[in-house]
C-alpha cells in the first residue's frame, strides 16, 4: 500500500508538478563546432559552490545517519545547512558523485576523442526548502548552474554553458509534512540534475 502511494505521489511530481521554469534567456551555442567538441575526452569532474545550500533534505537526513554530533543533529532541522562546514562537505561528496554520474554518461556519446578536458559545475542556485519552509514560504526546488570545459592540460577554458534557473514545485502548505512522511526518499534534486545535464548536452551539439 505504501509503495502504491509513493509511487502515486511521485507520478504526480513528475508528471503535473514537476513544471520545469527555465529563464527566458536564450543561451547562444558554443562557438567550436560539434566535431571539435567530439575530440575532447572527459577525464574529471569538480563541482563548486556549495556553500549556496541552505538546505537538501534528502542528504541532511543520509548526514544525520551517520553523524555523531548530537549539537549538530539538534540544530540542522531547523537551521541553514550552510551553518555547518562538516554538513557542507557532505554535501559536497554526494554532488561530486552525482555529477560525475550523470555527466560521464551524458557527455559518453558527445566526447569520443583523446584531449583530455575536465568539467567545472559551479552552483550558482541549490536549494530543495524544508517541510517547514514548504509549509510557510516556499514550495519550489530550484538549480541553476555553470559548466566549463577546461582543457586538463593547460587549464585553458575551451567552453563556458552559463546554464539558465530552472524550478520544480513541491506539496506546500499543510500537505507538505504528508508527501515528506510517504515519499521520504524522493529527491527533486535528481530529477533537476538529470534534467540540466541532458539540457546541457543537446546544447553542445546543437546548432
Amino acid at each position: 500500500m505504501k509503495q502504491t502511494v509513493v509511487s502515486t505521489i511521485v507520478r504526480a511530481l513528475l508528471c503535473c508538478a514537476t513544471l520545469m521554469l527555465a529563464s527566458c534567456a536564450t543561451i547562444p551555442p558554443p562557438a567550436m563546432s560539434v566535431d571539435e567538441i567530439a575530440s575532447f575526452k572527459l577525464v574529471g569532474v569538480e563541482v563548486h559552490g556549495v556553500e549556496v545550500i541552505r538546505s537538501w533534505p534528502v542528504q541532511e537526513k543520509r548526514f544525520l545517519a551517520t553523524n555523531a554530533d548530537p549539537e549538530i543533529a539538534r540544530r540542522l532541522p531547523d537551521e541553514s545547512a550552510q551553518n555547518f562546514p562538516v554538513v557542507q562537505a557532505f554535501f559536497q561528496a554526494a554532488l561530486q558523485r552525482i555529477f560525475a554520474d550523470h555527466l560521464e554518461g551524458a557527455l559518453a556519446p558527445v566526447m569520443r576523442g583523446a584531449r583530455p578536458v575536465r568539467a567545472v559545475v559551479t552552483l550558482k542556485q541549490f536549494d530543495v526548502p524544508s517541510v517547514v519552509r514548504r509549509v510557510l514560504i516556499d514550495q519550489y526546488a530550484k538549480i541553476q548552474l555553470t559548466i566549463d570545459i577546461i582543457d586538463a592540460k593547460t587549464n585553458a577554458l575551451l567552453i563556458s554553458y552559463p546554464g539558465p534557473y530552472h524550478q520544480q514545485w513541491l506539496f506546500g502548505g499543510l500537505s507538505a509534512p504528508i508527501a515528506d512522511a510517504i515519499a521520504a526518499d524522493y529527491d527533486p534534486e535528481n530529477t533537476l540534475i538529470a534534467n540540466y545535464i541532458l539540457d546541457y548536452r543537446t546544447w553542445l551539439v546543437t546548432r
